[in-house]
């Protein structure tokens, strides 16, 4: 009773002190764009426009909801030509005169900053109006933001106050943080058992995060007894009441009981309600159906994309084509991921202008934006933008290479193929070498390959039969064919290993598994392999 007294003395005070500083008289200029009509003419305009002009006529009589509605219509252009700094100059006059929705829209567009600039304090100012006037939200957005991250100074005592007049006015989103604030004994008495009524006010209210809590708590058995039934059935009415994340978790544990129905059902929910893991899942899942639905699976794909999950991005551009996605949307997508820092994206994107694909070709375009991922540290793109600028006659290719290398020491494969070959200026076959013994450093075993071969030859290094053997044996150890292929050659020849048929049939078995071609290619003497070819040669009894 106290505290409800308190607070409608506050709004008292309020409304005093917003009344002796308030506008006198409504924005003029938002009324006066609204041009009076007669009433036969107000009749025959659209339901949109007529319930504007409605609005504008009321706002002039100082009636403050009116003038909240005409703002909401000038926001969204509805039935009046958009305008947003009028939308704003209404709410704040309505907020002056205790509209607390008003309070709340307004400050809503101070907090995004996005057409004015963003102003922090303006907009808790703004919430608290909202919340004298009771407005439940405006409490609670209030109290979210006294305990923020990008809070000045936290204030954990002032937003467990905002919260739970937020949560008595009935907003569940209100009763969740204050519960969670009493469990952790953030700016209140710590009380696990009291917190955890008020997730349950909040799920009953119908905030879906309080419902997902509770769900973790009794799966986990903390402040409450461990209940698995209990918590499928908050998961479920957590999804029911659109957290995504929820429904993408309800959806993994179908699949792997097996129901891929039912699975497909919660990741189509769960994308619905924009989480990106379920979309991504989603995009799985149609994509491994048998038959596979690439329309779908390219729809849910780019969803995930556009959501911010930017591996999805590449997902999707594997069904460009099947339906669900072009490749002019593709561009839109990486351009998005791109503009948003994912600088595989922007790798992405400029190969997509390079080609001409999903729009015109644009080469400048696409140097551009390989320049800015090779500049952001992302090797991929160096070694492209290299690629593009080899025909141009200057050392520049090369040094976009050694930054390459320099980032991603794999990536030093390709500036040894460079120097190797003589493929651009400023090639030198010494300084191969030195590029590929960085690469296979990086367990790149296509790298530790080039350099067996490179010092089997003695090219562009003293030639070491002993050493290529080594290092063929590295590269055959991690899974190269054409490496174990070489071995066995090397010990059909005596190059470097002592000659030993049995060891060359074995590493030539391995090469034919890793691939058929690498073994035609190095045929061994002997029509038959011995049965111990089987067995690695130091594992052999001797």
């Amino acid at each position: 009773m106290a505290a409800g007294f308190a607070w409608t003395a506050r709004l008292a005070i309020a409304i005093v002190a917003l009344g002796a500083t308030a506008c006198l008289q409504p924005p003029a200029a938002a009324t006066a764009a609204v041009r009076p009509v007669d009433p036969a003419s107000l009749q025959r305009l659209p339901p949109a426009q007529r319930q504007a002009h409605t609005a504008a006529r009321a706002c002039e009589q100082h009636d403050a909801a009116a003038c909240e509605r005409l703002g909401g219509a000038y926001w969204a252009g509805f039935g009046v030509k958009q305008h947003r700094f009028h939308a704003l100059s209404l709410w704040q006059y309505a907020c002056d005169r205790g509209v607390g929705s008003a309070c709340e829209q307004a400050a809503a567009v101070y907090l995004a900053g996005e057409f004015v600039p963003r102003d922090r304090a303006r907009a808790v100012v703004l919430y608290d109006h909202g919340c004298i006037a009771g407005r439940a939200t405006a409490c609670t957005r209030s109290g979210e933001l006294a305990n923020a991250a990008d809070a000045e100074t936290p204030a954990p005592r002032r937003a467990a106050k905002y919260l739970r007049r937020g949560c008595d006015l009935g907003d569940p989103q209100g009763c969740h943080q204050l519960g969670l604030a009493v469990i952790d004994g953030r700016g209140v008495p710590r009380d696990p058992e009291a917190g955890i009524l008020l997730l349950r006010a909040a799920c009953e209210g119908g905030a879906a995060l309080g419902c997902r809590q509770l769900a973790v708590f009794h799966a986990e058995g903390s402040f409450v007894p461990k209940d698995p039934a209990l918590r499928d059935e908050l998961a479920l009415r957590a999804c029911e009441l659109g957290d995504g994340p929820t429904c993408t978790e309800l959806g993994v544990e179908a699949h792997e009981r097996g129901d891929d129905a039912t699975a497909a059902e919660f990741l189509v929910a769960a994308c619905e309600a924009d989480d990106a893991r379920g979309c991504a899942l989603l995009g799985d899942a149609r994509a491994l159906a048998t038959p596979a639905d690439g329309e779908a699976a390219g729809q849910a794909y780019a969803r995930a994309c556009q959501l911010g999950m930017y591996e999805a991005c590449g997902r999707a551009a594997a069904f460009v084509g099947a339906g669900g996605i072009d490749a002019e949307q593709l561009r839109v997508l990486y351009r998005t991921a791109c503009e948003d820092g994912a600088l595989d994206a922007c790798d992405y994107l400029a190969g997509m202008y390079q080609d001409g694909v999903g729009g015109a070709a644009d080469p400048a375009a696409a140097a551009r934006l390989y320049d800015r991922a090779c500049v952001a540290q992302y090797a991929d793109a160096c070694v492209h933008l290299a690629w593009m600028g080899r025909h141009d006659h200057g050392r520049e290719p090369l040094r976009w290479l050694e930054r390459a290398c320099e980032l991603d020491e794999k990536a030093c494969l390709v500036l040894g193929e460079v120097h190797e070959r003589g493929m651009v200026v400023g090639s030198q076959r010494t300084a191969a070498a030195e590029a590929y013994q960085r690469g296979c450093a990086a367990d790149s075993p296509e790298s530790c390959y080039r350099l067996a071969s490179a010092i089997s030859r003695g090219v562009g290094i003293a030639r070491d039969e002993a050493a290529a053997a080594r290092l063929f044996l590295v590269a055959c150890d991690a899974g190269h064919a054409e490496a174990c292929a070489s071995l066995a050659l090397a010990y059909d020849k005596g190059r470097g290993v002592q000659a030993d048929p049995i060891s060359a049939k074995y590493y030539r078995a391995i090469a034919c598994d890793l691939e058929p071609a690498a073994c035609k290619a190095t045929p061994s003497p002997g029509a038959a392999t011995p049965a111990g070819a089987a067995t690695p040669p130091s594992e052999r009894a001797p």
